[in-house]
C-alpha cells in the first residue's frame, strides 16, 4: 500500500480521516498520501443569466479557493510534522463535482486505497463527504476504507467478514487483500448473518462449506461463527462490542452482504458506527 487517496472538507470526521492515514503510515510503507477538496458551482448558479451574479459567481468561487488553500496550507504543515520525511504529501483543489472528479483521480493517479472520514450518529458538524460516503464507496474502482469520527488507529489483527450462507462463494474475494500493497493478513472472524444457522448441521452442507471456503482462504487463519438476529445491523455491531477486532470487511456482488445491506438502507449504519473502520473490498481489482 503505497498510495492513499483522500477527499476532505476539513470538518472533524474528514481531519480524523487524516490522522488516521498518518498512523497508518507509520506501520506501512505509504510513500504518498494525496488530500482533495472540491470547489464546484453547481450547474444552476452558472446557468443564471445575470451579469451581477456571474459576477458574484466568479468572486466567491476566488474566495473559497483562498481559503480553502490557506486551510490546506495550515492542514499541511501540520500534517508533515508528524510523518516520515520520505512521505509525500499533495494536495488537489478540483472544480469538477465530487463523484465525476473522485472517478477522474483515481483513473489518473491508481491509488491502492480510499480512505473516508465518517460522522458519528450524534455529530453536530455536517460532513459534505460523510453524506456522500456510500455513493463515493460505489462509484471507487479500488478498496474504500472508512473511518469512523471515534475510531483510532489500531493494527489490524482481527477482521469481521460478515457474509450470507447462501452466497458464501463470495468470501473468495478476500484474496483481493493480496492486491493491497503490503496490506496485513488479519485473522478473519467469519459471521454468518443470514440467521440461518441450522442449516449447517447437515454433514453435507458443512462439508461443501469447509471445503470451499478453505480453498478460498488458504492463506488465512480464520474462525466461523453464527448469528441468529434477524436484524443484520445489529448483529454486526454486537459482534463487534463482544470481541476485540479492529476492522469490518465487506465484500462486493450482486447477492453479497453489502448488495443486500445497501438495498435494505444499512450499509449507512454500518459505515456510520462509532469506532470500527470498514474496508470495502470492490470486484474490479
Amino acid at each position: 500500500m503505497e498510495k492513499i487517496l483522500i477527499p476532505i472538507d476539513f470538518t472533524r470526521s474528514s481531519n480524523n480521516a487524516i490522522a488516521y492515514a498518518v498512523a497508518l503510515s507509520k506501520n506501512n510503507p505509504i510513500k504518498q498520501i494525496i488530500l482533495v477538496v472540491n470547489v464546484y458551482i453547481t450547474e444552476f448558479e452558472q446557468l443564471l443569466p445575470t451579469a451581477d451574479f456571474i459576477q458574484f459567481a466568479v468572486d466567491k468561487a476566488q474566495a473559497l479557493n483562498g481559503q480553502l488553500s490557506t486551510q490546506f496550507e495550515n492542514l499541511k504543515a501540520s500534517v508533515l510534522k508528524k510523518l516520515d520525511p520520505a512521505v509525500r504529501v499533495s494536495f488537489i483543489l478540483s472544480k469538477m463535482p465530487l463523484l465525476p472528479s473522485l472517478r477522474e483521480l483515481i483513473k489518473q493517479e491508481k491509488p491502492d486505497l480510499l480512505l473516508i472520514g465518517s460522522d458519528h450518529a450524534g455529530a453536530t458538524e455536517e460532513s459534505y463527504i460523510s453524506n456522500h460516503l456510500i455513493k463515493i464507496a460505489k462509484v471507487s474502482t479500488v478498496p474504500v476504507l472508512i473511518i469512523p469520527a471515534l475510531s483510532r488507529y489500531q493494527e489490524v489483527q482481527k477482521a469481521l467478514v460478515p457474509f450470507d450462507l447462501g452466497n458464501f462463494a463470495s468470501l473468495n474475494l478476500i484474496q483481493h487483500l493480496n492486491h493491497i500493497h503490503n496490506w496485513p493478513h488479519p485473522k478473519l472472524l467469519l459471521l454468518n448473518v443470514d440467521a440461518t444457522p441450522q442449516v449447517l448441521f447437515k454433514d453435507d452442507v458443512t462439508c461443501k462449506v469447509v471445503e470451499q471456503i478453505s480453498t478460498h482462504l488458504q492463506n488465512y487463519q480464520y474462525k466461523f461463527y453464527y448469528s441468529v438476529e434477524k436484524d443484520v445491523l445489529k448483529s454486526v455491531n454486537h459482534f463487534c462490542y463482544k470481541n476485540d477486532l479492529q476492522l469490518i470487511i465487506a465484500l462486493p456482488g450482486k447477492h453479497s452482504f453489502l448488495y443486500n445491506l445497501t438495498h435494505r438502507n444499512i450499509t449507512k449504519g454500518l459505515a456510520r458506527n462509532n469506532y470500527k473502520p470498514v474496508l470495502i473490498l470492490k470486484n474490479a481489482q
